[in-house]
């Protein structure tokens, strides 16, 4: 096996399995939009986003401190240990606005280097036809955020992250009842974020052409239009409020105005996805241009999935090199992404796979 692909199994079973942390350095954030309660680290030189609550407490996986480092312990392997790299929180989570409101409660460091905010904490579908694995309204409820990150306030944070090392931006929203399903917000936030001189990654449902048209004029750079599962049947049990038709015309406009590689969709695994479904609906994002971001699913506390066991390592491995595979046949190139998740890497093995081709 070759030393690439050792290392993308390892991320791959980190991401399916968790690792079992010391209290004192479990500080994933339990709630929120996408892949919560996670802790970033760099193991075998690769970021991970590795799950430490819920099923993670029972994984074969550890951490524990050996000097003035950490090591993970493998202990399906005879306790193989290898050296790791906490990522630890940075120093403008301690400051405020002139309003009082913590940094930390308008934007996020997500992997090393992104800054990260749901710019819209509420969502439409939240009370009546909410999709079942989403907790984007239990971080507000917590405390841990507030409903509406203005302009001004990314602003500001971006300012101060920037110096610490952030170079891009991820913005996603929640869907407020308006034609546009967020996207003015976003846009908004995007210019004054593309003045700080950091790259902008956008996300939100499919929306009409001239609401992505206006993302890119409003400075975006790349763009997430997620669709979750490749399997209609699925989709809408778990998305009950969504439109699983309207993706595909949404992607081939994401494409056409923000240009092949820089349009991305989350492929969650684990949700009881039909397989032949998940193979051909990779292969035609890839011929679209859009890369399939694959995750295995995370249960996020509090939600009706919270107790859904997360998806085995195999399973994540085939579709995830699948996606590699066709992205490399079709030339959709992964690491020229210029923004947002797929430029982070943490959640994903996916560009991982595509170091082995």
């Amino acid at each position: 096996m070759s030393v690439n692909m050792n290392a993308a199994d390892f991320k791959t079973e980190l991401l399916c399995y968790g690792v079992r942390l010391p209290e004192e350095i479990r500080t994933g954030r339990k709630g929120g939009a996408g892949p919560a309660g996670g802790r970033y680290m760099i193991v075998k030189n690769t970021l991970v986003n590795v799950p430490v609550y819920g099923f993670a407490l029972k994984s074969p996986f550890s951490v524990r401190k050996e000097g003035d480092t950490y090591v993970m312990v493998d202990r399906s392997k005879d306790d193989t240990a290898h050296k790791i790299a906490l990522i630890e929180n940075p120093q403008f989570y301690q400051l405020k606005t002139k309003e009082g409101i913590s940094y930390r409660k308008i934007a996020l460091l997500h992997g090393i280097d992104c800054l990260a905010t749901t710019v819209y904490q509420k969502c439409i579908r939240w009370k009546r036809t909410p999709c079942l694995f989403c907790g984007i309204e239990l971080s507000l409820k917590s405390g841990a955020t507030i409903e509406r990150k203005t302009p001004e306030q990314l602003a500001e944070v971006a300012h101060a992250a920037k110096k610490e090392g952030a170079s891009h931006v991820t913005l996603t929203t929640g869907t407020p009842a308006e034609m546009d399903k967020g996207a003015l917000m976003l846009a908004e936030s995007a210019a004054a974020l593309t003045e700080t001189g950091l790259p902008v990654h956008v996300q939100l449902e499919p929306v009409n052409r001239e609401y992505i048209q206006l993302l890119k004029d409003s400075g975006a750079e790349t763009i997430g239009i997620h669709i979750e599962t490749l399997d209609e049947n699925v989709f809408n049990k778990m998305c009950p409020g969504k439109d699983f038709s309207l993706f595909e015309n949404a992607w081939a406009d994401a494409v056409d105005i923000f240009g092949e590689t820089q349009v991305s969709s989350y492929v969650l695994v684990g949700l009881g996805e039909d397989d032949a479904k998940m193979g051909s609906g990779i292969g035609k994002m890839v011929q679209t241009g859009v890369i399939p971001y694959v995750v295995p699913f995370r249960p996020i506390a509090g939600t009706v999935l919270e107790k859904w066991p997360s998806p085995p390592f195999e399973m994540v491995k085939t579709y995830a090199l699948y996606a590699a595979k066709k992205m490399n046949e079709f030339g959709v190139n992964p690491f020229k992404n210029r923004a947002g998740c797929v430029r982070c890497g943490a959640c994903s093995p996916v560009k991982d796979y595509s170091r082995t081709l």
